[in-house]
């Protein structure tokens, strides 16, 4: 049991459709972000509360990422001296975001989930330029970024769906680096703050780890697929695929209200 929900909540139909979901989420959230808005409302359909589901679906951005991040990393992409540069400020957001939602009961999370994604539908297609249009030249990272990469981080504790659309405005729109580079530095960051998320999370029993397991397996595929995708074809098709995936994620965000 896990706060009262058997862990059997999800038989073999149900594993294999989060299996499906975290690859499909995981190759938007290689590309751009979003994948969340897949996982989230499936593990809700199957009967997860809202605090299980928020903690659960990230054993699958786990997986992901530490997937996404050998491969760009094979590929010579990312900058590691950025990450270490952004991480703790993100990792100490994330701690308190994740601490904030496993605070909350599953009655306060599911309306607040709502009131935040609507918020999110304005804010991705009002300007959806922002995530892949960067300045000529790369920016140093100063207070200004140490400040976004903290509520960045908040953000992505508390909730995690759709945290790549800021990390991609940050480090394109605001410290200049290509979107393929982006991506690479984005994966790696997730990855840093997930592993202090997932076990906040954990310790407060809001984790059903044989969900997270297939989607997990998703994750890993999902992973390996968007990046080995974006190697090949470069910046175009990081571009398109945020145009679409934030015109689908800001509709969906606004349907889930």
């Amino acid at each position: 049991m896990l706060h009262g929900v058997p862990l059997d909540l999800a038989g073999p139909q149900g594993l294999g459709l989060l299996v499906l979901a975290g690859t499909a989420a995981s190759v938007i959230n290689t590309m751009a972000g979003g994948g969340g808005l897949l996982v989230l409302p499936t593990l809700l359909a199957l009967g997860v509360p809202p605090g299980a589901a928020n903690g659960t679906m990230r054993v699958g951005v786990l997986a992901q990422n530490v997937t996404s991040v050998l491969a760009f990393s094979r590929s010579g992409l990312g900058e590691l001296s950025l990450v270490l540069r952004l991480l703790p400020a993100m990792a100490l957001g994330a701690f308190g975001g994740a601490w904030a939602a496993t605070r909350l009961s599953d009655a306060m999370l599911r309306p607040l989930f709502g009131g935040v994604l609507l918020l999110w539908a304005v804010a991705l297609l009002v300007r959806p330029g922002r995530f892949f249009d960067p300045p000529s030249e790369p920016r140093p990272a100063g207070w200004g970024s140490q400040l976004a990469a903290l509520a960045i981080g908040g953000y992505g504790g508390f909730l995690q769906v759709g945290v790549g659309f800021p990390l991609l405005a940050l480090l394109v729109s605001g410290l200049g680096h290509a979107p393929v580079r982006a991506n690479a530095i984005k994966v790696a960051l997730v990855l840093g703050f997930t592993l202090v998320s997932l076990p906040t999370f954990a310790v407060a029993g809001q984790v059903l780890w044989r969900e997270g397991a297939a989607l997990a397996v998703g994750g890993v595929l999902g992973g390996w697929i968007g990046a080995a995708w974006q190697l090949r074809a470069g910046a175009t098709v990081v571009r398109w695929f945020v145009i679409v995936t934030v015109a689908v994620s800001g509709v969906l965000m606004a349907l889930q209200h």
